[in-house]
């Protein structure tokens, strides 16, 4: 899974920037601002993460010396409620900093702006997986779905490549599903070229949309362009 940490997935829902890891901490060994923001942001991740941990688990936290000796089940119970509140408050607090933090170090380092792009195929939305694009030419940009984005669309792709995209210098993108680069340069093997999109995340989930269909038994061999005007709706969903 492509958002495994905490902070990284704290960040990718709320401002829609996939990071592939916690990108300040090459800033910390940096003696000016940016240095002194980046080592902030970098303990307060900390902090986020072991908060996270200690929510996830299973059994209440002790009370922090609050529980007497011989207090009985109705009152711890009472102790573990208050334990839990106090959590959870503490870990929106650090929640809160840790995404004030990230927009001031944001402003400093531009992401997502070279030949490798990650992004969200749901916007704030993590849970529908990342798409990675990176550039094999001028105008075209191969597509990976992390393990995640292939669980949630019904793709037997996880971590594998399902298609390119054809970026236009009219702002529109021509996605083309395929599993092996390979395919593309021969023009044989399975090679489907899907309606053109307006920008290149619905162009990413049509390729995923795709291919979810190719192996359902509603394919029935058959191309995009023998497709139903809402099955071709439904590859933008």
């Amino acid at each position: 899974m492509f958002l495994a940490d905490p902070t990284l997935r704290l960040i990718a829902a709320t401002t829609n920037d996939v990071l592939p890891e916690q990108l300040w901490r090459y800033d910390t060994g940096t003696e000016d601002a940016v240095g002194d923001l980046a080592r902030i942001l970098h303990k307060t991740a900390l902090a986020y993460n072991a908060s996270c941990a200690e929510l996830d688990k299973p059994h209440p936290r002790p009370s922090s010396g609050l529980r007497a000796a011989g207090t009985g089940e109705a009152m711890s119970a009472v102790l573990a409620t208050v334990d839990r509140h106090a959590a959870c408050e503490r870990h929106n607090v650090i929640a809160g900093g840790l995404l004030d933090l990230y927009q001031a170090w944001r402003r400093h380092r531009p992401i997502n702006d070279g030949d490798e792009r990650h992004l969200l195929l749901r916007p704030r939305d993590p849970g529908y997986g990342v798409a990675t694009l990176q550039r094999t030419s001028h105008n075209v940009w191969m597509v990976t779905a992390d393990p995640e984005a292939a669980d949630a669309f019904e793709v037997p792709y996880p971590n594998r490549m399902v298609g390119v995209l054809y970026e236009s210098p009219w702002e529109w993108w021509l996605p083309v599903a395929c599993t092996d680069a390979a395919h593309l340069a021969a023009a044989s093997g399975p090679v489907y070229r899907l309606p053109v999109r307006d920008d290149f995340v619905t162009a990413c989930r049509s390729l995923l949309r795709w291919w979810a269909l190719r192996h359902s038994a509603a394919w029935q061999s058959r191309t995009p362009d023998q497709l139903t005007p809402t099955e071709l709706d439904q590859l933008a969903a």
